[in-house]
């Protein structure tokens, strides 16, 4: 079941293109990981790309409204419109058409490029293409807000806000378990209960600010195929030659504590496996399935969350493609990265997708 009026399958790639007339196809690369780094050129509309879950790319068309596309078989989902989320009212010409939208009582953005900026990330429950319900859930308003809306109920919902006055806000969400988590950077872990009617209910672990290393510009959350919930945290290192560093640590939700997996458990905890993080939602894949890849390694994009009061330029080590090797604790780069700057306000440049099944 999808948003729009029509199943997937018979929405074609046209819409998706008749929704972004103000920006013109580019070309795009896909590298591929399976076959000895092939590499596919694509044209996609250039419009803002939110991030990939499950095998899709999310994006925002021409009024700041998702939508869901599939760059394999170029089936397009719209999902819920933008004035849906509560922060967001829209404004009216004289023919009655959007042209603006206001959020709050002072500050106003045009109605196409609202959607540059305010969606930070998107991730699903499950893949559309296998059918019933699935759920979506998106970081929002400066990674303020986090909000869902189901298949089958067709709407944006509130689930969560970081409280005004504090300085945290959101740097990841997953799914894990039939649960929604998200991850602030801070290191607040809340659970989310979606199953209420009425009001999404949340569980919040680890409420003290993080001390430890002031310095952490990203987290991601990552559920593993055997059922472990992993936090990855990217931060600078001082006073050191390699100014990155990467930790892995084990969510244990029943006893509320994080568990910091140093390098060489770190390695064994990933039990042959890669893991890909960035503007995606994470993937855990094994490597006997890709021989391409490396295990024990973590594969990363630069996603739009991030600190950019700590975030390391170029010069300091970090790139927009690149790996960590955990057992020897190594940066290193995969491909060639788009050389434009980086920035909270500018759509992905990168983004890990993997085929969804029954493609």
């Amino acid at each position: 079941m999808s948003w729009s009026d029509k199943p997937p399958h018979e929405l074609e790639y046209d819409v998706l293109l008749n929704n972004c007339k103000w920006q013109r196809p580019m070309g795009c690369e896909f590298h591929d990981l399976v076959n000895g780094h092939k590499t596919y050129e694509v044209n996609l509309p250039q419009v803002a790309w939110v991030g990939a879950s499950h095998g899709w790319l999310a994006a925002a068309d021409n009024l700041s409204n998702l939508l869901l596309y599939n760059p394999f078989t170029f089936t397009t989902i719209p999902l819920p419109p933008i004035t849906d989320l509560g922060c967001v009212e829209a404004v009216y010409d004289s023919e009655g058409s959007i042209v603006r939208y206001r959020l709050g009582k002072h500050k106003e953005s045009d109605a196409k490029f609202l959607g540059v900026w305010f969606y930070q990330k998107l991730v699903l429950s499950c893949a559309p293409s296998l059918g019933g319900d699935y759920v979506a859930m998106i970081i929002h308003s400066s990674a303020n807000r986090v909000s869902f809306a189901s298949a089958i109920e067709g709407r944006w919902r509130l689930a969560s806000t970081i409280t005004q006055g504090i300085c945290d806000r959101y740097a990841d969400c997953g799914y894990h378990k039939g649960r929604f988590y998200t991850l602030t950077m801070y290191g607040v872990l809340e659970m989310l209960d979606l199953d209420n009617p009425c009001e999404p209910r949340k569980e919040i672990f680890f409420t003290e600010r993080n001390t430890e290393n002031p310095l952490v510009f990203l987290r991601f959350l990552v559920s593993t195929p055997w059922g472990d919930l992993l936090q990855i945290k990217f931060s600078r290192r001082v006073h050191r030659t390699k100014r990155l560093e990467l930790r892995l640590c084990k969510i244990e939700v029943e006893n509320n504590r994080l568990v910091r997996l140093r390098s060489a458990v770190a390695a064994a905890a990933l039990r042959e496996h890669a893991i890909f993080v960035g503007q995606n939602h994470s993937v855990c894949l094994p490597i006997r399935d890709f021989p391409e890849l490396r295990s024990s390694c973590v594969y990363f994009t630069t996603p739009c969350l991030c600190n950019d009061d700590h975030f390391p330029s170029r010069r300091e080590g970090w790139k927009g493609v690149g790996i960590y090797d955990l057992q020897n604790q190594i940066f290193e780069d995969v491909f060639p990265s788009c050389e434009r700057g980086y920035s909270t306000y500018l759509p992905i440049s990168e983004v890990w997708i993997t085929p969804s099944p029954g493609l």
